[in-house]
């Protein structure tokens, strides 16, 4: 109602009407022509300003549906890149596994007579510079307490403690292991064994090594299958010092894993010797 009664309104409602009077009169009297023309010049201004808002208006219209196909592209765009990363991981994922079957396969190639199970680490104990871990297989899967753990890159312990569906790994480098071993390049015989000085570097100590033996820094050492844990001729690493005792006269070598225990908390895939075919 406020409009209806506002200064705009009856001002135009008066032009309006003089308007409409005086083309009224003008008509009367002949001067239709110049009523038009008239007219013509008054509106225009009118004209222009109705196009130019026109076309305002449409463009306005066109930059806001040009807005919505962006909008839509871009989203298509987000989520076809979302999808991208997701097809980028699992190949990166297929990829890690496929390396590791590789070094599976090439081990059971170097020894056919194993047979292994993959295993996946779950948990690694703390204090123990990840050298205790627990997998995710157990009995129900055919593993068993002593059985023998490798990596791709040699030998990494033993299976400790095992339920249904877990089992404990003890590593080479921990005091509770042993194991029975030679070198590749002689045969000489010892015993490698956990060390707790050496454990912090991630070595371990090869012991009751004759010292008359041929072995020197760089030699290969290999499991000899003389104990009940191993088989024979899985890798653990090589000498990288040799001292002599003196009270037992035997021969002290320090031991480098093949399998980087600084690094241990990398090791995510291990493998379970299940049997092999010279066991017992």
């Amino acid at each position: 109602m406020r409009f209806f009664k506002s200064k705009f309104f009856i001002i135009s409602v008066t032009v309006a009407l003089v308007l409409a009077i005086v083309t009224s009169l003008l008509s009367m009297f002949g001067f239709s022509g110049i009523i038009r023309s008239g007219l013509k010049t008054i509106a225009t201004p009118f004209e222009w300003c109705g196009t130019t808002v026109a076309n305002a208006v449409n463009g306005f219209v066109e930059v806001f549906a040009e807005y919505d196909d962006l909008k839509k592209e871009n989203e298509e765009l987000r989520a076809r890149l979302d999808e991208i990363e997701d097809e980028k991981h699992e190949i990166s994922v297929l990829r890690d596994q496929n390396d590791w079957l590789k070094s599976y396969l090439d081990l059971k190639s170097y020894i056919p007579e194993l047979t292994m199970t993959d295993v996946t680490v779950i948990a690694r104990e703390a204090g123990n510079y990840s050298t205790v871990l627990t997998i995710n297989k157990g009995y129900v899967h055919g593993i068993r307490r002593n059985m023998p753990v490798v990596t791709d890159r040699g030998t990494f312990g033993y299976v400790s403690e095992c339920g249904l569906d877990w089992a404990k790994v003890v590593s080479i480098i921990e005091t509770a292991s042993s194991v029975s071993v030679y070198t590749e390049r002689t045969g000489a015989t010892g015993v490698v064994e956990g060390d707790t000085a050496l454990r912090a570097k991630g070595y371990c100590v090869m012991t009751y090594v004759s010292s008359s033996a041929d072995i020197k820094v760089g030699d290969r050492i290999f499991t000899s299958g003389n104990a009940t844990i191993y088989p024979p001729g899985l890798l653990i690493g090589e000498i990288v010092e040799i001292s002599a005792d003196e009270a037992t006269r035997t021969l002290r070598a320090v031991i480098k894993p093949s399998v980087d225990f600084d690094r241990a908390g990398d090791i995510n895939n291990l493998m379970v010797i299940t049997g092999y075919a010279n066991e017992g």
